[in-house]
């Protein structure tokens, strides 16, 4: 790989790597080092996929801690299946980027060896800069793609009432350029800003519905 090409993959991912021969392998395809003295990507790929296992389960565990044990694991099963990883790479363009031996059309790849690509570029990031690399990278283009966004106002009503919780929203109001919103829940006064009255709104909903269902695990 070319430093041109070295950069724009680094900058759609937002990681700059230490040793980009990390990076190299895992756009290398077993085809190219059929004809090339050249490491493949398929090691790479398999450490990328237990990095990969490991970091989302830990994501959706602390996203939801009354998840059952068989909701995360379905879960996580569905977004770190084939299809939504070759979508990812799609999006990215990273196919562009992949050596593969003379004849070979990798426009043509299945959504599983397109999936390979993805994990392949996780391994890469976890030799080069360890797991909380990879979280940063997941962050920026894995998670906003394949886990919705939590509705945790409704979540919030369904649990109070389920619960016979009584929340008290105070009007939500403007100070220092951003607005507030604060509730009484359990005889505690809880407080979050957002740059917009939903931002603020939702970002409440979350931190109570969270405090609420963190103490009643406990």
């Amino acid at each position: 790989m070319n430093n041109e090409q070295i950069d724009s993959i680094q900058s759609l991912i937002g990681y700059k790597f230490n040793d980009c021969k990390y990076l190299t392998a895992a756009f290398t395809h077993s085809s190219y080092v059929n004809e090339h003295p050249a490491e493949g990507n398929e090691r790479i790929e398999f450490l990328g996929d237990c990095v990969l296992n490991f970091l989302v389960g830990e994501k959706l565990f602390l996203m939801d801690r009354t998840a059952s044990e068989g909701g995360l694991s379905g879960k996580r099963a569905a977004i770190v299946s084939r299809t939504p990883l070759a979508r990812i790479v799609d999006e990215l363009g990273l196919m562009q980027y992949l050596r593969v031996g003379a004849g070979v059309n990798k426009n043509a790849f299945s959504a599983k060896a397109r999936s390979d690509v993805f994990e392949a570029l996780i391994g890469a990031v976890y030799l080069d800069g360890g797991m909380d690399a990879c979280k940063a990278v997941l962050e920026k283009i894995y998670y906003t793609r394949v886990i919705p966004e939590r509705d945790y106002i409704s979540e919030l009503k369904n649990y109070s009432n389920k619960h016979n919780i009584f929340l008290f929203w105070y009007d939500i109001y403007e100070a220092g350029g951003m607005f507030v919103a604060e509730m009484d829940a359990v005889g505690h006064r809880y407080s979050e800003k957002g740059r917009s009255k939903h931002e603020a709104e939702k970002k409440l909903a979350e931190t109570v519905y969270k405090a609420l269902t963190e103490a009643d695990s406990r």
